[in-house]
């Protein structure tokens, strides 16, 4: 599969996941909810089941108690058999009774069904119990007897196992949980396809964007998208705004660059041309020299180049970050200078810091930092008129590191302090060679360490001092 097949493919995927994630999040509520309404579903089927059959229980204990008898002082229950099988012909389950005396003495029925307890209060009552092993529900009727002989209450006990009630309760459940199934499962069929209606918009955006060429930055049209994806939209614009300013800064960096390659070159091959065409060792040394010095600005801008290169935010080279000593850094680095100073009668000096030996560490790159101090010493050095003074120094407290670098040379207008930090931009005037690079360098090399440039004039309202500010 080429590289367009498999982007397609993992951006299918990618919006597929989504749908079902929101098709997830959505349907889990309703079948929760199903279940919830099932449960309940459960325990009104059980109540409505029960009364149904206790009523039909109370209907049996009536009928049989219709039937009590007192003959000679002596209760009986005027049942013929006939009526005893009716009663009991179910088509589920077993029907079970027991007739007792006012003082609980055995009349009819089943002996060993369990008579009610003594303390009944009630006319009626329904409780469950268990007969031979198994589950029943029992309704215990009372019925007054009033005569010359006997007085008293007979209690008529009907006994039912529990098979048919629990059939009709799973039934019942059955005829109202299965149609609610339906259609939740209806309404989830329903969302899968109105979430991908929802998504169609970002599939309209995936195909806008995958139409476009990788020179096209031109802002995505918001306006037909619903309001919760312009975010996205406008996130996506924002992005390919700093992408193309990225680009232009780019293509104005390359130009900038080959403009100022352009004329060292050539020279470079003017020169040459001038040395092929001398004849005495006098001119030839005076050409070569021409030669040396024109070498020099190239290899100069090139490194500043390459140094640049390397600052950048974008840049392929990993950063290495280490525990620094800025302090111990910025000495080391100065001293290197000193020699580069005294060829042009300059006072390089360091002020050491004299607070604690951690208030001046520093979590970064030790390369970038070197280039970024060697450039602000350069640049103090390069234009500084020869007696003049360099110094460099290091603050610290307990809220920033500050690394300064002072001259009294020429010094920078205030007006053009903010763009001598802008690429290949150089003051007019100065009398001085350079590239206009050394300050942007710097800027990005105190960025990618969290810091700030700033510049001001040095002491007396004379030269520059450029200080770069590191937060703790």
């Amino acid at each position: 599969m080429n590289e367009a097949g498999t982007h397609n493919a993992r951006v299918t995927a990618g919006a597929a996941t989504l749908r079902r994630q929101l098709l997830t999040w959505v349907s889990l509520p309703i079948f929760v909810l199903w279940f919830v309404s099932a449960y309940i579903d459960y325990g009104v089927a059980k109540r409505f089941v029960n009364t149904a059959y206790d009523r039909t229980l109370l209907e049996s204990a009536l009928d049989i108690g219709r039937q009590i008898k007192v003959l000679r002082a002596r209760i009986y229950i005027d049942l013929p058999e006939v009526a005893v099988q009716m009663l009991r012909s179910r088509e589920r389950g077993q029907l079970y009774y027991l007739v007792t005396g006012p003082d609980g003495e055995y009349i009819s029925g089943e002996p060993d069904l369990t008579p009610p307890p003594l303390s009944l209060t009630e006319q009626v009552r329904y409780y469950d119990d268990v007969y031979r092993d198994l589950p029943v529900r029992v309704a215990v009727v009372q019925f007054p007897v009033e005569t010359e002989e006997v007085r008293g209450q007979v209690a008529v006990q009907v006994a039912e196992t529990l098979p048919a009630r629990t059939d009709l309760v799973r039934e019942v459940l059955l005829r109202m949980a299965l149609p609610q199934a339906l259609l939740g499962i209806t309404a989830v069929v329903v969302l899968w396809f109105a979430v991908g209606r929802g998504l169609a918009p970002l599939r309209g955006l995936r195909e806008a964007i995958e139409q476009r060429s990788h020179r096209d930055l031109a802002a995505l049209p918001a306006s037909q998208a619903p309001r919760e994806v312009r975010p996205l939209i406008d996130a996506m614009n924002g992005l390919m705004q700093r992408l193309g300013g990225a680009l232009n800064a780019q293509q104005r960096f390359i130009a900038d660059a080959a403009h100022q390659l352009r004329t060292p070159i050539a020279g470079l091959r003017t020169q040459t041309e001038l040395a092929l065409r001398q004849t005495t060792s006098a001119d030839m040394k005076a050409v070569l020299e021409q030669l040396e010095t024109a070498t020099e600005r190239m290899t100069h801008l090139v490194n500043q180049l390459l140094s640049l290169a390397r600052a950048e935010p974008a840049a392929d080279r990993l950063q290495v970050t280490e525990r620094i000593d800025l302090d111990a850094l910025a000495r080391a680095l100065t001293a290197e200078w000193v020699p580069r100073a005294l060829t042009k009668n300059i006072d390089l000096g360091y002020e050491s810091y004299d607070g604690t030996a951690d208030a001046c560490m520093l979590d970064g790159d030790t390369f970038l930092l070197r280039e970024m101090l060697a450039n602000l010493i350069d640049n103090a050095i390069r234009y500084t008129q020869d007696g003049g003074h360099v110094t460099v120094r290091v603050e610290a407290n307990n809220q920033q590191m500050v690394l300064s670098v002072e001259d009294d040379g020429l010094g920078i207008p205030e007006a053009e302090r903010e763009r001598v930090l802008e690429r290949f931009y150089r003051v007019l005037g100065t009398g001085t060679e350079g590239c206009g690079l050394g300050l942007a360098i710097v800027r990005e090399i105190a960025a990618r360490h969290g810091g700030e440039v700033t510049l001001a004039s040095g002491t007396g309202n004379r030269g520059t001092l450029v200080k770069v500010t590191f937060p703790r």
